[in-house]
Parts: structure tokens; sequence; C-alpha cells
């Protein structure tokens, strides 16, 4: 039986219905930060170069978003492996401005991953748009070279992971299309600031039901990548 969606916006709590009504306009100001970073003349000046490219590995949690951010991990049986290519935007830009001074810096990016589950031997190949917010500036920059990032976006699967679905209930009653979330802490040497370790959680999920069918979809990866500017 197909899952009634028409019930889950009815049992909406006036919270939820709050937190799909910032979701959707976050949404809205994303995909208009795209397009004027797109139409923006003006050099980019970042201290690291306008670029950088990561290469990350992780593994998917059993545990929800929340029981993950905690400390809370098993492991699901699934691998992801993903590349992203996001560009810095110009201190100038008004998308960064906006943000000034919580964070430093805003990029636009883009990855491609490929998920990996060798419990249920299935294979899904992904596509993610969205916006990184990054903090780098720190008293001890001296020393070590951190940066701090949170991004949201879509996240786009061939077909629905067995990661993302309650057990028991058909692909077809999850939708390919969520919400993408991910949480970031850079490590890197003064002296190579451009070369970065990041440890990464790369969590999907329908954001209090603003994407159809299931509104308890969703997956978290954990792991590790490298991170380099240019």
């Amino acid at each position: 039986m197909k899952y009634n969606t028409t019930m889950v916006t009815s049992k909406l709590t006036p919270r939820s219905k709050m937190c799909q009504y910032l979701y959707k306009t976050l949404l809205i100001f994303i995909t208009s930060s795209f397009l004027l970073s797109a139409s923006a003349s003006t050099p980019n000046n970042s201290d690291l170069g306008p670029w950088s490219v990561l290469l990350y590995r992780g593994n998917t949690a059993k545990q929800v978003f929340s029981d993950v951010i905690i400390g809370e991990y098993n492991s699901f049986g699934e691998e992801i492996y993903a590349a992203e290519l996001s560009y810095t935007l110009d201190q100038k830009n008004i998308i960064r401005r906006i943000f000034r001074p919580l964070f430093d810096t805003v990029q636009v990016a883009g990855n491609i991953a490929y998920r990996h589950d060798y419990t249920n031997h299935d294979n899904v190949k992904e596509g993610n748009l969205y916006l990184i917010w990054r903090l780098t500036k720190f008293p001890w920059d001296r020393y070590l070279k951190n940066s701090i990032a949170i991004g949201d976006g879509i996240s786009y699967d061939s077909h629905p992971p067995f990661a993302d679905r309650e057990p028991g209930n058909p692909a077809s009653d999850f939708s390919r299309l969520l919400n993408y979330l991910l949480l970031e802490v850079t490590f890197a040497l003064p002296s190579h600031p451009e070369l970065q370790l990041a440890f990464r959680v790369h969590h999907r999920c329908t954001a209090w039901g603003t994407f159809p069918k299931n509104p308890n979809a969703g997956s978290t990866n954990v792991g590790l990548g490298v991170r380099y500017y240019f």
C-alpha cells in the first residue's frame, strides 16, 4: 500500500510546519545564490584560491542524525565515495556579505557520489548541489589551520538506497529527491593551508516532510576526505 502523503501533512505539528516553511525559504535563497554567483563578474580574492576539490570516503550509520551527532555509531553496511568541486564566492559578493561575521566564507558546491551497500548488494549513484557556510579564522591559526562548515541543498539518487528506507517498505514509497545537509571540520598545517584533512557528516533527509512521500526517509554517513584549494 502506498504511503498517504495527505495524512502526513495533516499530522504536522505547528513547529514542523514552521521548520518546513523556513526550509523552503532557504531553498529559494540557495537557488538565488547559485544564479547570482554564476552571473557575478568580480574576481575572487580568497586567501586559498577560488576553487577546491574534495575526495571523500564514508560509512553509513544505522542511527539517526541526532544520535550520530552525539557520538553514537554502528555501521549500516554501506560505503560512500564522493568527489566535490566548490567555488568560494568573492569577498565583495552580496551573499557572502550577508552572512558575515557569522561565517567569513561562503562557497557554491556540488558533488557526485557512489554508494555501495555490501549488505543488501545494492549500488546507488548520487548527486548533490548546495551552499557551504564556513568559519576559517581562529586564534590558534599560527599553530593549526582549521575550518568549521555547514552546508545545505538538494540531493538526488538514482534510486532510494536501502539506508534511506524503513524496513519492509518498497522503494516506490520513498523519494529520490531529498534535502542534503553536511557538517565538516578541516585540519591543515599553517605552512600548507591549501591541503586539508576533512571530517564530514553527509546527511540526506526530508526536511520535516518538505520532500514528497515518506517523511522518515534519510541516512547519515560519516567519513574522512582530502581537500585541495587552487
